[in-house]
């Protein structure tokens, strides 16, 4: 009797020990990272389909057709890096790209049904990148140590009053008041990451105000706002350096 429940419960073992491991962080984002790669092609083939089938497409639609068919190339390179393993930081900057580009498709989508699936597992890669998942190469498993610093510099002109919104890789601007001026140059040492981070001014310039006015966190999508306000009559040149 003994021996006949030890086997019973070796075979049920045997069983639900496959069925396990694919719940490791590793294969959660290999198939988050699989399922973006196929949405995103399928994405792309349906934007092209309606665009051949447009008599009068404009030049907004040739160019939503060639931002959907680069983030389709960009999340099969994505893919190919989690299968490959590569590391942590690795995938980080490769994610940080993906974003930007799919923030750009979403500004000249017309496939919002198509695009919400998309949005959907790129929020839960965001989410494994930050607090789970898992590279290669060296690099550990996520999340990597709470010590990692990192550092970038902006310059530019502003009148008025100025929001940088920093993400990732990318530094995007919104003018407030005053004239918008599209010459800002960010430059990243590091991405921010995907993760809650203390960021601080250390070096600014210019005449007016420059100050963070929000930290990184999960309500804001991990963004740092930076508020540069010029008072005086006319635009001025400003620069700042965020740490984190």
């Amino acid at each position: 009797m003994f021996t006949r429940s030890f086997l019973l419960v070796f075979a049920v073992l045997l069983f639900v020990t496959p069925g396990m491991s694919q719940f490791t962080p590793q294969n959660r984002l290999t198939d988050q990272a699989g399922r973006l790669s196929r949405d995103a092609g399928d994405f792309a083939n349906s934007t092209y389909s309606n665009f051949t089938n447009n008599p009068r497409a404009s030049r907004n639609d040739t160019e939503a057709v060639m931002l959907a068919h680069q983030f389709a190339g960009a999340a099969q390179i994505f893919y190919r890096m989690v299968v490959d393993r590569r590391r942590n930081q690795d995938l980080r900057d490769a994610f940080d790209m993906l974003q930007n580009l799919a923030r750009t498709v979403d500004r000249n989508n017309f496939q919002q049904s198509n695009w919400s699936n998309i949005q959907r597992t790129l929020n839960d890669i965001s989410r494994e990148l930050s607090y789970g998942g898992g590279g290669g190469g060296g690099g550990g498993q996520y999340p990597d140590s709470g010590n990692r610093s990192g550092r970038m510099s902006w310059r530019g002109r502003v009148d008025d009053d100025v929001r940088i919104r920093i993400r990732g890789g990318s530094a995007d601007v919104e003018t407030i008041g005053g004239t918008a001026y599209d010459n800002g140059q960010p430059n990243f040492y590091n991405s921010l990451p995907n993760r809650r981070v203390t960021v601080r001014l250390t070096q600014k310039s210019g005449r007016g105000e420059i100050f963070i006015e929000q930290q990184p966190s999960r309500e804001n999508d991990f963004t740092a706002i930076v508020r540069i306000r010029d008072t005086k009559g006319g635009a001025s040149d400003y620069s700042f350096t965020l740490e984190w």
